[in-house]
């Protein structure tokens, strides 16, 4: 899956590699920097082109003579520039420099920093120096220690000095050799800055701010003349919910009403059996389960059919970030866990306990619950178990009847995702562990409904996600009605798309590119030397089967059809409209399990800016949405759009064969179609997959897990093997724009917090890895740019990884 990101604004761009929050005061001596070796340093990177070439007079220091003659030239131009100061006759070359010192050697040797500016506080730096201090922070050449402090005092370390230059050689090198995203997206990085709310900004975003900004003019034109429209069509539909968004009057004056009688129920609830069974009365009655259920998916190994799947009690803060226990970050959480309490009109003092039992509650869900990287592997997710085996789990409550009350009387086999959460969860719902079962799900009643009550619920969920991503503003309203109306009722916004903006010669054009990435593909798989006959047949079997789904849906489903949406004026509220959905939802959801699969169903809306492979249906789909620049261009070059939606097309294709699409056959069944031989070859090339990327660091403390971002890395690999095979059958290719173009599409600055997310969380690499380690491992870039052993971009031959 391509994957976009997008939601709130942001200040730091990423660029390179950034030392960590690491505390100097625990090197030795022999690891500090002095102040000629820094200066020096930053000089030999940064360059002398944008500086005075004029040399100062070193003689005018009385302690000239203990200048190291390796250093004397740059110290020279750096004094003539007003980079270095002496103490009074002193030019001081071997003190250790601090590290305040050094942030002000860059900034004055370094005119102008990409990123989103933003004044920064921290305690320990001058106020004299704030705007320098500030201008490296908001680009993320150097960060704090995460408490407030710079650190303006602390002496540098090599360690330090060495991360910290790699930095400003993204910044001040635009060489494709070197670092061939930032060469080719310096402009844009350097103009770029984030839109109110947003966290970071890519490609994929803009061109969902364009779609979003001609399907808003819609939305206003259907309000504005909401009296218009019949009752029960989509226009009403979508004029009366956005009303009840936008009628903030009624939602302030309902406040926390709407929920009160759910809340009641659960904390009336006097045993844990009882607790089970007002689960049962909300996912009935709302649609909605504030602890754990059991819900149908499709089944992986027969996905003609679907199977009843569970997991057991989540977190609400994502469990990477529990198990971290950060203190800033247990402070934040914990203070929207009260807040959230207090707004829903619990006491201060039993809000505050609240706030630290529901926090040591998921902790210990967290402890228990795979890793994102353990729960990225198929094998690790699909595990079968008895009714009678999970009854064993749950010893102190029925969890068999809890199942049959949900509605899944003839289940005999449930597929747990986690087993040892569910374990974990079985041991917590007990009558001893009412009480906070009880607190709990009150917690989640109330965030997972926030959203939909007051402003002022909505402000503190908002709040918190602003802090946590690292920005200091929040979506306009008119940003966060639209995207709740989008999320609600994008079948009917994408069908409004696809008439207004999508051509069918679009479409036509994109099956045609992608038919021709298949055949190069089967042209690929027949001439691999690691893998026998047998595998290969199946394999192209496979790859012949992939079904396409490209721009839209054939026929439009209507999800909506059933559902009476209200306006205030006619009785309704937010809420409610939102609970008539999912009960809908989750009524239409439990009669799965006696229906086959219906594999022609679109699973994303035809406006998404986004691409997928769906394992379970073997199929590969591109939303209308993403068919336009920078990815697709009918009046770009060939070379372009092969670039663009060429690789876009490949990596999805790819997909098929990744580390866990290569567990499914044909027909979309976890399935064993390899010999072991083959197989055990093709897990050795992911490893070195894993190597090329794993332990590499986007921004501080921000390190790519190659283990959780292999499939990815594996898509992307392959997408550029099998697009250079189809420009190498053109006459006179031109690869730069072919390169230019893929660097193109993955351009992206972000906050250094929405960066941290991204690597504890998300299956892809950071975008400018997927540019510059991907195309490191093809001859077709050495060529192209001329890239030699000396250079950055250079990856030694025996360490370049190519699978498919």
């Amino acid at each position: 899956m391509i994957k976009t990101k997008q939601r709130v604004l942001g200040l730091i761009l990423c660029l390179a590699i950034l030392f960590g929050q690491v505390s100097v005061m625990a090197a030795t001596e022999t690891e500090y920097v002095t102040r000629e070796k820094a200066v020096a340093s930053i000089l030999e990177v940064v360059g002398l082109g944008a500086l005075s070439d004029t040399s100062g007079d070193l003689s005018i220091f009385t302690d000239a003579s203990e200048i190291s003659s390796e250093y004397e030239d740059m110290l020279s131009i750096a004094v003539s520039n007003g980079i270095i100061f002496g103490s009074g006759n002193a030019l001081l070359p071997k003190k250790y420099v601090t590290r305040l010192e050094f942030a002000l050697f860059i900034s004055r040797s370094i005119r102008e920093f990409p990123g989103n500016y933003m004044k920064l506080e921290f305690s320990d730096v001058p106020e004299a120096f704030t705007g320098d201090i500030s201008r490296l922070a908001s680009s993320g050449v150097m960060v704090g220690y995460g408490n407030g402090l710079f650190g303006a005092e602390d002496y540098l370390t090599h360690t330090q000095l060495e991360a910290v230059l790699m930095r400003i050689k993204s910044l001040a090198y635009t060489r494709p050799q070197d670092d061939f995203f930032y060469s080719i997206n310096h402009e844009w990085l350097r103009n770029t800055r984030l839109p109110q709310g947003y966290p970071g900004m890519t490609s994929f975003d803009e061109v969902n701010i364009s779609n979003n900004n001609k399907l808003k003019n819609i939305v206003n034109e259907v309000v504005v003349n909401s009296d218009s429209w019949e009752a029960g069509s989509k226009e009403q539909k979508i004029a009366d919910f956005y009303k009840t968004i936008v009628d903030i009057e009624n939602r302030n004056k309902q406040g926390i009403e709407p929920i009160l009688p759910y809340l009641t129920r659960l904390y009336e609830a006097d045993t844990a059996q009882k607790l089970l069974s007002v689960l049962v009365e909300f996912e009935d009655e709302i649609g909605l389960n504030p602890l754990f259920t059991f819900s149908p998916s499709i089944d992986f190994v027969d996905s003609s059919r679907y199977k009843l799947y569970g997991s057991g009690l989540s977190t609400v803060l994502p469990t990477a970030y529990l198990i971290m226990e950060n203190p800033q970050i247990i402070t934040l959480y914990q203070g929207l866990i009260g807040q959230i309490q207090l707004l829903a009109g619990i006491s201060e003092d039993i809000a505050l306990k609240n706030a630290q039992d529901i926090y040591t509650l998921e902790l210990l869900l967290a402890q228990n619950s795979m890793s994102n990287e353990e729960a990225s592997k198929i094998e690790n997710v699909y595990n079968v178990f008895t009714l009678d085996e999970i009854e064993k789990m749950f010893p102190s409550v029925d969890i068999k009847s809890y199942i049959i009350e949900l509605g899944y009387e003839d289940v005999e086999e449930i597929i747990i995702t986690d087993p040892d959460l569910m374990i974990k969860t079985g041991e917590i719902f007990s009558d001893e562990n009412l009480d906070i079962l009880k607190t709990y799900a009150i917690y989640r009643m109330v965030i997972s409904t926030a959203s939909y009550l007051s402003k002022d619920m909505e402000y503190a969920i908002n709040a918190f996600n602003s802090t946590f991503l690292g920005i200091d503003t929040q979506l306009s309203e008119e940003d966060i009605a639209f995207n709740l109306v989008n999320s609600v009722m994008s079948s009917y916004l994408g069908r409004i798309y696809v008439e207004e903006y999508f051509s069918a010669a679009a479409k036509n054009d994109v099956e045609d590119i992608v038919n021709e990435i298949i055949s190069k593909y089967q042209e690929r798989l027949e001439n691999l030397e690691w893998m026998s006959e047998s595998t290969k047949k199946a394999a192209i079997s496979k790859l012949n089967k992939i079904s396409l789904k490209i721009g839209y849906p054939d026929t439009w489903d209507d999800p909506l059809r059933n559902i009476e949406i209200k306006s205030y004026e006619d009785g309704g509220s937010l809420l409610g409209n939102i609970l008539e959905i999912t009960a809908a939802q989750t009524k239409y959801s439990k009669t799965l399990l006696s229906e086959e699969v219906d594999k022609s169903g679109w699973i994303v809306p035809p406006h998404m800016v986004n691409a997928f492979y769906n394992a379970t249906s073997n199929e590969i789909i591109f939303p209308a949405g993403i068919l336009q620049a920078p990815f697709y261009d009918v009046n770009a070059s060939r070379e372009q759009n092969l670039g663009g939606i060429g690789t876009i097309i490949a990596h999805e294709i790819t997909h098929a064969f990744d580390n866990n699409g290569a567990q499914f056959d044909e027909n979309g069944n976890l399935s064993i179609w390899w010999t072991e031989e083959d197989y055990t070859a093709f897990m050795q090339k992911c490893n070195d997959v894993i190597k090329l990327f794993d332990g590499l660091e986007i921004a501080p403390d921000c390190i790519v897990n190659g283990s959780l971002t292999v499939s990815e890395n594996v898509a992307d690999i392959g997408a550029m093997a099998c697009i250079l095979d189809i420009a190498k059958d053109m006459p006179n290719a031109d690869y730069e724009k072919l390169f230019e173009s893929y660097a193109n599409i993955w351009r992206m600055t972000a906050t250094n917090k929405y960066y941290q997310m991204l690597t504890l969380q998300d299956t892809h690499a950071p975008n400018k890895l997927r540019v510059n380690q991907v195309l490191k491992n093809f001859e077709e870039f050495y060529e192209t740019y001329n890239v030699q052993p000396d250079d950055d971009m250079y990856l030694a031959p025996e360490d370049r990884v190519i699978i498919w």
